[in-house]
């Protein structure tokens, strides 16, 4: 039985970037992995321009009455000034060299249509955006393994860049197992339950997922859907030790390497790791609670590395707690939790078997075998999943 670090290290040494590169347009960018990294083409600003709706102005001028020489809007060509003038200009309009500062126009005082009165205690370059201030021609403004999102891609439509290189995703087949369940779609005997983990499974963004129809408990048939055209596998049931418990004895008969099939970890204890070649599976058990925590501590992650994402190492946010807790130690813990008040409640629901507390919890946290308490306001670490570093950090509560 390895433990939760073991295993998390095993995988990501078994996987590397598949390195599968495609080109597509923007819009379809999002929550694809950038492969490349993306420059900026020119300066931006691409020139000096007003921030404010305003009056250019030399600073000599600084409490004086000027004249206005002209009005100029964003797009116009702009003109220079001499001492005694200003010109009117609005925002985003070019600012000429011999202009030094931008008086917003709340702050002048009129005299008439063509003369006004400028405040004293002007500072240089007040209100010009400065060319390049934003960022340099040649700047690296998204990195290479960054997953893109809306505010990503928004930048790159900025820089009028229209198809990108991004990492093609990475195939997963899901082979459920279990004469015991059935999908959503069909009818259930009272003895049955229906297969809710694959469906889970189904919404990985960084992958292309195909779900097989529900495998019965045989060897041969699990076996059968094995299947190496996909980077991944990942099955669910028949890892434990009962009698209907094939799929690791399948994967070990089809030329497998079963790296671990226990993990000290409650609830998740039967999850194997099999590997041939550059392919690999992951075998979670059944209970969807447990194969749910198991795909987001270890298999996540090692999608993340296939994916080409620079960080896949699971990061966390440390917050004090709202409720004290008490359990048997033993193995290490996942605890399901919420956060209310900026404060994480920590459930008592975190049966493997259970299905609700998936929808109810907005992360988990993680308590050492040897753990057997959390008091009120005590700060824990908590994992939610939306953050990644690209360095391993401890994330169990010792």
């Amino acid at each position: 039985m390895v433990s939760i670090y073991e295993a998390q290290q095993i995988m990501l040494e078994s996987v590397k970037s598949l390195e599968r590169v495609e080109v597509i347009p923007i819009e379809l960018g999002e929550e694809r992995v950038l492969a490349i990294d993306i420059k900026a083409p020119f300066d931006m600003p691409k020139f000096d321009n007003s921030a404010m709706d305003g009056y250019g102005i030399k600073l000599r001028d600084s409490g004086k009455i000027v004249r206005v020489k002209k009005r100029e809007l964003a797009g116009d060509k702009s003109s220079s000034i001499n001492y005694g003038e200003a010109i009117k200009i609005m925002t985003g309009a070019k600012v000429d060299s011999s202009i030094e500062a931008v008086v917003p126009i709340e702050f002048i005082e009129k005299i008439d249509d063509n003369s006004i009165k400028l405040p004293l205690d002007i500072k240089k370059e007040a209100n010009i955006r400065k060319k390049g201030e934003e960022f340099r021609e040649g700047d690296i403004l998204i990195k290479k393994g960054e997953v893109l999102d809306a505010s990503k891609i928004a930048l790159i439509a900025g820089l009028g860049i229209t198809h990108i290189e991004v990492f093609e995703k990475v195939k997963i087949l899901v082979i459920s197992t279990g004469n015991e369940i059935k999908n959503h779609y069909e009818t259930i005997n009272p003895y049955q339950h229906f297969n809710s983990s694959a469906l889970f499974f189904k919404m990985e963004k960084l992958a292309e997922v195909t779900l097989l129809p529900i495998v019965g408990d045989r060897i041969e048939e699990i076996k059968n859907r094995i299947n190496e055209h996909y980077d991944l596998i990942i099955t669910t049931g028949g890892v434990s030790k009962g009698d209907a418990d094939f799929t690791t004895e399948a994967f070990r008969q089809s030329g497998y390497e079963i790296k671990f099939s226990w993990i000290a970890i409650k609830p998740g204890k039967p999850f194997g790791f099999a590997v041939k070649k550059n392919k690999v599976a992951t075998l979670l058990t059944g209970n969807p609670l447990a194969a749910v925590f198991n795909y987001n501590l270890f298999v996540k992650p090692l999608i993340r590395k296939m994916a080409g994402c620079s960080s896949y190492y699971i990061d966390f946010v440390e917050l004090p707690t709202s409720n004290s807790l008490k359990r048997k130690a033993g193995r290490d813990e996942v605890i399901p939790a919420t956060i209310v008040d900026s404060k994480v409640v920590l459930s008592s629901k975190r049966g493997s078997g259970m299905i609700s507390v998936l929808s109810e919890s907005e992360g988990i946290t993680i308590l050492n075998r040897s753990k057997w308490e959390v008091v009120k306001e005590e700060k824990i670490k908590l994992i939610d999943f939306s953050k990644w570093s690209k360095q391993f950090k401890g994330f169990v509560n010792e």
